[in-house]
């Protein structure tokens, strides 16, 4: 059987394809929106997916995300690494899959985090924070980038000495392309993540690309595949920062982390 049948031959569980619904996950027709009481006239849809149904956009819910994000340190190497003070949540994976698009769809905040349809745009560890509550941390994407060999290499290991060793990190969200999949990279890190005793959570990302019970074979495939884990944080997350649908539920998870952790 081919990969494409077997992915084909999946079957989402029943509180997969739940979540992939109530979030509107995957490619929608306008209509399905406008049914759905989405208000299709905002001019940057966000997290209002599947909860706007007013000419206006709604407050963020999560106290902790309505807080001005501020740039305030960035590393090349791990002796820049700033002090730890803030519980801090990285966002890993493979370049151009969408970490820094994902930072500005959480905060509603643009020009803070620099995007690019350029991969290997981040060439660096930046950290950011909101308030005084919670630091989130923009690795560089690993794998394919515009840069040579020994950079790479460089940018990888750096990353892989932040997630063994730092000690303020409380969760790697671990963003996977959903139209792709895993790949060896993300093996490999995952790998790194277990042995250092990491908790991590999979977010999928670009869920608008392909059908809804695509991206709910995909959150199936990875979540029977990382089953034996001992530092996945389940459920499989899944969202998508254009449209902005499961953004919200991402949030709601994240925020806990800066109200229930201490340093």
């Amino acid at each position: 059987m081919s990969k494409n049948a077997q992915f084909r031959a999946i079957k989402p569980s029943p509180s997969i394809l739940s979540f992939v619904e109530d979030n509107l996950l995957g490619r929608r027709r306008l209509i399905e929106l406008q049914r759905a009481g989405y208000n299709t006239q905002l001019p940057a849809s966000l997290d209002n997916i599947p909860f706007s149904t007013s000419s206006v956009r709604e407050k963020i819910e999560e106290n902790v995300f309505r807080s001005k994000l501020e740039f305030f340190a960035s590393a090349k190497v791990s002796t820049s690494f700033p002090h730890p003070q803030l519980p801090e949540i990285a966002f890993a994976g493979r370049s151009n899959v969408g970490k820094s698009s994902l930072l500005n769809a959480l905060t509603r905040q643009w020009g803070v985090v620099w995007t690019s349809d350029k991969p290997g745009f981040t060439q660096t560890i930046n950290f950011f924070k909101l308030a005084e509550k919670l630091s989130l941390v923009d690795l560089p994407g690993y794998g394919f980038a515009y840069a040579k060999e020994e950079v790479k290499d460089a940018w990888e290991e750096l990353v892989k000495e932040y997630v063994s060793t730092r000690s303020s990190l409380r969760r790697v969200c671990l963003l996977i392309d959903t139209k792709w999949g895993m790949k060896p990279r993300d093996h490999e890190l995952i790998e790194l993540m277990e042995r250092s005793r990491k908790p991590y959570q999979i977010v999928l990302t670009k869920t608008d690309t392909i059908s809804s019970i695509d991206v709910a074979r995909r959150a199936m495939q990875i979540q029977e595949n990382l089953k034996l884990s001992k530092s996945l944080v389940e459920p499989v997350m899944m969202v998508s920062s254009k449209s902005g649908a499961g953004i919200r539920s991402l949030r709601t998870v994240l925020a806990s982390i800066a109200r229930f952790t201490k340093l």
